[in-house]
Formats: structure tokens, C-alpha cells, sequence
């Protein structure tokens, strides 16, 4: 067999050969400049502008993007520039994480719910969409009759008659679900709304622990840390069955204490677990591309706790799915539910670190942004801010954003956006810009990120139904 260096054992024969050889591996010519070196930066860029899309050198198969809004300025610490082509860009082709904060009518449900759009609606006016996502919502708001549909779920109502919307399919507390179906009638049948239940084989042995909330075994109660050894004993031949016939066995020796604290546990258990065999669908339909799955456990049987557990339980299922297509992953109202010590947040964390290799993208929606742990605000590649007012809520991102929010110019920008206005930071969105760094500049200007910088921009305009607006008395 031959090889590179059949002709010329030693580098001696021919230098600049054998040079150009080494510096193919260092991305650079036989001039010592680096080439392609945006190539990646342009395929995984949260953020770009539309100069910078014309600019790369891509094809209509290396990208998919949506128009998220307008760009209004780019501002760092001495400069605010406006750009000439106020259209924004999403980068609905590549993984990305982001965190969408703000008071309640600051437009914080309206901006998710335009991302959603980009990634599963095929319109011109949007942007360009070649294949759609697959999606999971996390909701959860006060049980009964006054419970608020999730917003995601007007996804499936179109302002046009022309316009395809996905399918979303809602799986609620099955205890809840006459209730439920109440709640999102006003949707219509675009809407579906079905009972959630997991088969016996979907709940392992991991997914039995996450929806019994169990943590360290040293600070579970007595009849946990049971549940602990018997799991143990089982090893790789666990299956649901077996576990509950050894539970029975085990029972015998409970006192009553013990037993009220298991009937409490198992509770949770049986109403979401399907032991009968009477299930009406299929576990991969949940998830499928194309279509918004929206898990809501507005129930007020079930606390933030036990929905952690449930949600963690179906994150770990959607992210098993094969569905032939990126997928995305809305923690909607996520101050509601998240918390540091939750085990749902150790799976958004493992998830963000492993995006790229999941095809997934993750969306943390919340009005408190004090809330969500600091380390996850670090690892989002996009911060989006809309108004409120709390000094300590800056602080707090602040501390864990590369973009420098510490002046009192930038709090005064958050505190006034009108609605529908955010702060975004995506130090590595794209944009075309001089050598100065400023986008208007058009001597010399190349592709670059925008780094540090912090944008002002607007989200545009909804195609589907609206069902997030203030009630007002007139």
C-alpha cells in the first residue's frame, strides 16, 4: 500500500511540500494565514445578521435560520452603532441554549413563542426552513379551571388560513384530565389533549428513582433507602414488576409511619404509570418531527417536586427518541418549579454540556431569572433579557455573562425596553464589521462576533394566535 510519503522519505527532498502537507492539519496556507476559519463559527452561531449569511461561504444545506426580530443597535461600553438591515437571525440549524427572562407582559412568552415558530413553521416571511424540529414543553401553573393554557400551545392556531401549523399534542396529569381538556378547549382540535402515562417499560430503574424524588441514600427515610436495596438486589434484571413484588414482600415489616410515607410515595406512582396494558397510544408518538409535545402538570395534587421528577422523567425519554431531526426543549415559567438542589436541573445541565451531541437545543423561560442556577445562565450561548426592574436580577447575570452589564447604562436600558424589546447577549453571533469592530463601517469589514458587545433588539411579529395578552376591563 502506498502512502504520503512514498516518494520522499525526508521533509530535505522538498521542503515547501512537505510544509504545505503539515500546515493542512493547522488550517493554514503556505503564507502562514489561517483559512476557513469561520467556517464552524457561521454553522453554530446562535445569532447572525443577514449581511453575514450573504457574505459566508455556505450552501442552503449547511444552514436553516429564522427572522427573530429587528436589531436596533449593537452597544459596548463607548459605542452604540445601528445597523443598516435591521433584520436578526436565528440559527435554527445548529444546537444553542438560551435563557429568556423578564417581568410578566415585557413579551418574555411572545419571543419563545417566535423562536418556536422558526423552528417548526415553513414561511417565507420567517425565514427558511428545509426540516422541521421536534419539541418538548415543560408548563405548570395553578391547578383547576383558572389553570392558563401553555402559550406554546397556540402554536397550532394560525392567524392565515394559509399557514400550516405543527401539531401539539398536550399530556396532562391523568387525574386532571376532564379538567385539562376544559382549560384548552378554546384552542379547538388543533389541540389534543391526552392523559400521561409511562408503560412499565419505560420506567427503569433510573427513571423509578427520578419520579420518586430520591436523592442521596444517606438522607432518604427508611422505607426509601428499602427501595434503594431492592433496586440494588435487582441489578441489571429489574423490570417494574419484580420491583413491586419485592415491595410487597418488604412491606410486611413496615410500621405505620413508614407505610403512610410509602402510600404517599406510590400515590405519585400509580396515577402516571399504565399497569394494565390498556394504553391508547404508542410511546414514540409523543415525539415526532414536526410536532410541539407540551407536558403540563397544572394539577393541585402534584408540587413543584414531584413535577420536577415527571418532567425529568419524560426530558430523559425525549432525549432517547429517534425522531430524524434536531429537537428543542422549552423549560416554560421555569421560576415555578427550578430550583438548584431539583435533579431536573443536573439533566438540563448534563444536556446544555452535551448539545451538540444530542442535536438539542434548550430554551429556560422564566420571570426570576434569580432563580435558575447560576451555572446554567454560564452555559447558555444566548441570554435574552426583557424588562424588569430588580437591581439584583442584573447582578445576578451579570456575574455569569460575558457581555459587560455592570454599568448603570446597561440596567437603565433593561429597565426601560418597551414590550416586545430585549437586551440579547450571543457572544458568538455573527455579524459583518470593520476592523474598528463597529457593523456600519463598510471599508474592510469581515465576518466577526459580536463577543462582548450587547444587543437591543425587537422581536417581530407572530403569525399564530396571540394567547398571552393582559386582560383589560375596556
Amino acid at each position: 500500500m502506498s502512502s504520503p510519503t512514498n516518494q520522499c522519505t525526508t521533509h530535505a527532498c522538498s521542503p515547501t511540500l512537505a510544509a504545505l502537507d503539515e500546515l493542512k492539519l493547522l488550517k493554514l496556507d503556505h503564507e502562514g494565514t489561517q483559512y476557513s476559519h469561520t467556517e464552524h463559527e457561521l454553522r453554530t452561531a446562535p445569532i447572525l445578521t443577514p449581511d453575514a449569511l450573504s457574505n459566508a461561504d455556505l450552501t442552503h444545506d449547511d444552514i436553516q435560520y429564522g427572522v427573530f426580530g429587528e436589531l436596533l443597535s449593537v452597544i459596548d461600553k463607548e459605542t452604540e452603532e445601528t445597523p443598516s438591515d435591521p433584520r436578526l437571525y436565528l440559527n435554527t440549524n445548529a444546537p444553542f441554549s438560551a435563557i429568556v427572562c423578564g417581568v410578566q407582559g415585557s413579551g418574555k412568552s411572545h419571543t419563545v413563542a417566535t423562536i418556536l415558530e422558526s423552528m417548526f413553521i415553513q414561511d417565507p416571511r420567517i425565514g427558511s426552513l428545509r426540516q422541521p424540529l421536534c419539541g418538548l414543553v415543560f408548563h405548570m401553573s395553578d391547578g383547576g379551571l383558572e389553570s392558563i393554557p401553555s402559550e406554546a400551545a397556540w402554536l397550532a392556531v394560525s392567524n392565515s388560513p394559509y399557514t400550516e401549523t405543527p401539531n401539539v399534542h398536550v399530556y396532562v396529569s391523568p387525574s386532571s384530565i376532564r379538567t385539562m381538556r376544559a382549560v384548552y378547549a378554546p384552542l379547538g382540535k388543533a389541540v389534543v389533549v391526552r392523559p400521561l402515562r409511562f408503560t412499565e417499560d419505560e420506567l427503569d430503574a433510573e427513571a423509578f428513582l427520578m419520579m420518586m424524588s430520591v436523592g442521596s441514600s444517606e438522607a432518604a427515610p427508611l422505607y426509601m433507602q428499602i427501595f434503594l436495596s431492592i433496586l440494588r438486589d435487582l441489578g441489571e434484571n429489574y423490570s417494574f414488576a419484580k420491583f413491586m413484588r419485592k415491595l410487597e414482600e418488604k412491606k410486611q415489616d413496615f410500621n405505620t409511619a413508614q407505610l403512610t410515607g410509602l402510600k404517599q410515595r406510590m400515590a405519585l406512582l400509580e396515577t402516571f404509570v399504565d399497569r394494565t396494558g390498556s394504553m391508547t397510544f404508542l410511546p414514540p408518538s409523543r415525539f415526532v418531527a414536526g410536532q410541539v409535545t407540551i407536558v403540563d402538570l397544572s394539577d393541585p395534587f402534584i408540587d413543584s417536586s414531584a413535577a420536577c421528577g415527571i418532567f425529568q422523567v419524560v426530558a430523559r425519554l425525549f432525549v432517547r427518541s429517534k425522531v430524524d431531526t434536531g429537537k428543542v426543549l422549552v423549560v416554560d415559567e421555569a421560576h415555578k418549579y427550578l430550583s438548584a438542589s431539583e435533579g431536573l436541573t443536573v439533566s438540563l445541565l448534563t444536556l446544555i454540556r452535551e448539545q451538540r451531541h444530542k442535536a438539542m437545543r434548550v430554551i429556560i423561560s422564566t420571570q426570576e431569572p434569580s432563580v435558575v442556577p447560576s451555572t446554567l445562565i454560564s452555559l447558555c450561548s444566548v441570554a435574552i433579557l426583557h424588562r424588569f426592574s430588580s437591581p439584583s436580577w442584573c447582578e445576578h447575570i451579570a456575574k455569569h455573562v460575558s457581555a459587560d452589564l455592570s454599568t448603570t447604562s446597561a440596567f437603565e436600558r433593561v429597565v426601560t425596553l418597551h414590550t416586545g424589546e430585549a437586551v440579547m447577549l450571543a457572544p458568538s453571533g455573527i455579524q459583518m464589521q470593520s476592523p474598528s469592530g463597529t457593523p456600519t463601517s463598510q471599508s474592510g469589514r469581515t465576518l466577526g462576533q459580536f463577543g462582548r458587545r450587547y444587543l437591543h433588539v425587537r422581536a417581530r411579529q407572530r403569525i399564530t394566535r396571540d394567547g398571552g395578552g393582559s386582560r383589560t376591563v375596556l
